[in-house]
């Protein structure tokens, strides 16, 4: 087993259920760890950085799919949200599709737009969309919401960029994840981990793949490590 020096989680689906509602025991067990924590997310970085304070032991937050990277000192933004500006200008006059933006006073490197009422159908349509209309920008699907981001930002460039300012090689790194989203975190990190509910994609980049969803998939991933 690879010695872990720095552990990433994603939040909604992997901290969380599907009713986002943080499962104990991930909780109670990051509290015990010894190693830098952080979180790794989509949404914006007010959320993340609230529930970092809720969480405790976290050293560092990736937000907006790796848009936002800060360690409480220094801050990192990367990203052209001017052309996902423009992506989401084509996608939403073509009038298409019926579109709900979320949080888009607050976002600053992506657009992103709740999928609760988007069938697949309409979710492959939206890829297609935005594939044809810009070169610099694409798609990924949260589980959660369709995020229109830059084509060369991802959560595993986030990553790297924490590993930098940790000084901790991404070797070291484990990082735990679910979805679309989380496939280059899992991919980069040292060990990937994916819980049990995980998209068929993020299982496929994992190391190990827990046989128990959710939170508790997180706890079996963190024995898997040694780390509890």
């Amino acid at each position: 087993m690879t010695l872990i020096k720095a552990v990433a989680f994603d939040i909604d689906g992997t901290l969380t259920f599907r009713d986002r509602s943080l499962e104990l025991a991930a909780v109670e067990s990051i509290r015990q760890l010894t190693v830098p924590v952080v979180l790794a997310t989509g949404n914006i970085l007010c959320f993340a950085t609230a529930l970092a304070v809720t969480i405790g032991n976290i050293s560092a937050v990736i937000a907006e799919n790796g848009g936002i990277v800060t360690d409480g000192k220094s801050k990192i933004v990367s990203g052209n949200i001017d052309a996902c500006r423009r992506a989401a200008r084509e996608i939403e006059g073509s009038g298409v599709l019926a579109l709900k933006r979320i949080n888009s006073g607050e976002r600053v490197t992506e657009i992103a737009y709740s999928r609760d009422t988007l069938s697949v159908s309409d979710i492959d349509l939206f890829r297609k969309l935005v594939a044809q209309c810009c070169n610099d920008v694409t798609v990924v699907d949260s589980g959660f919401a369709l995020h229109i981001k830059d084509a060369h930002v991802n959560k595993g460039v986030g990553l790297a960029k924490v590993a930098e300012l940790f000084d901790i090689p991404l070797d070291k790194f484990a990082a735990f994840g679910d979805g679309e989203n989380d496939v280059t975190m899992l991919e980069m990190a040292g060990t990937g981990i994916a819980v049990g509910n995980a998209d068929p994609k993020a299982q496929a980049a994992a190391t190990y793949v827990a046989k128990q969803p959710y939170g508790l998939g997180v706890v079996e991933g963190l024995r898997y490590l040694q780390l509890l």
